[in-house]
């Protein structure tokens, strides 16, 4: 299966507390390390950010595989939720 490249429209992140999340935070609504990046234009998740110790968080939600969930309906809308 070939999945399409993540836009950063943040459906994922805004709609199920991943698993790292929630061992960082505990269960939340939404994910304090979500964030919007204005200046490109769509949203990132802090934790990935962090360097060395991003790289778990990287492999455990597969980042740069592309996205699993190309029929949400986001995809096609990426903006700032939070307003």
């Amino acid at each position: 299966m070939s999945y399409l490249p993540c836009v950063g429209c943040g459906w994922c992140c805004l709609n199920d507390q991943c698993t790292d999340s929630m061992r960082r935070h505990g269960y939340l609504p939404r994910c304090p390390e979500l964030s919007w990046d204005e200046t490109a234009a769509r949203y990132v998740c802090r934790t990935m950010l962090e360097g060395k110790s991003g790289d778990a968080v990287r492999h455990n939600q597969h980042a740069g595989l592309g996205c699993c969930a190309p029929l949400n309906p986001w995809r096609n809308d990426v903006r700032n939720r939070d307003k």
